[in-house]
C-alpha cells in the first residue's frame, strides 16, 4: 500500500514537473514567435519605405503639416477654453460678492429707516 502510494506521489511529481517545463517551453516558442512577427512586420515596414517614391514622400509630408497643424488649432482652442472657464469662475464670485454687498447694504438702510 505504502509502495503504490509512494509511486503515485513520485509520478504525480515527475508529471507535474513535465507540465511546467512544457509550459515554459510553450511560453517561450510563443514570444520567440511574437518577436520574429515583430520583426517581419518592420522589414515589410523598411521595404515598403524604401520602394516610395518621391511624390509618395511629399503627401506623407504634406498629411503631416496639415496634422501638425491642426494639433497647433487644437491646443489654441483648448487654453482658450481654459481660459474662458477661468474668466467664468472669476465673474461668477465676483457676482457673489457683490450680491452680498448690496444685501448687507439693503439691511442697514432697512435698520436706519426702523432707527428713524
Amino acid at each position: 500500500m505504502l509502495t503504490r502510494l509512494a509511486f503515485i506521489l513520485c509520478l504525480s511529481l515527475f508529471m507535474s514537473a513535465s507540465m511546467a517545463a512544457s509550459e515554459e517551453s510553450s511560453m517561450e516558442e510563443s514570444e520567440e514567435l511574437a518577436q520574429t512577427v515583430f520583426e517581419l512586420e518592420r522589414s515589410v515596414a523598411i521595404l515598403q519605405l524604401s520602394k516610395a517614391s518621391l511624390e509618395d514622400y511629399q503627401v506623407m509630408n504634406e498629411k503631416m503639416a496639415r496634422i501638425t497643424s491642426l494639433e497647433g488649432r487644437v491646443e489654441f482652442f483648448a487654453v482658450l477654453t481654459f481660459i474662458l472657464c477661468i474668466a467664468l469662475v472669476a465673474l461668477s464670485l465676483q457676482v457673489r460678492h457683490q450680491h452680498k454687498r448690496l444685501q448687507a447694504l439693503e439691511s442697514s438702510r432697512e435698520e436706519a429707516n426702523a432707527d428713524s
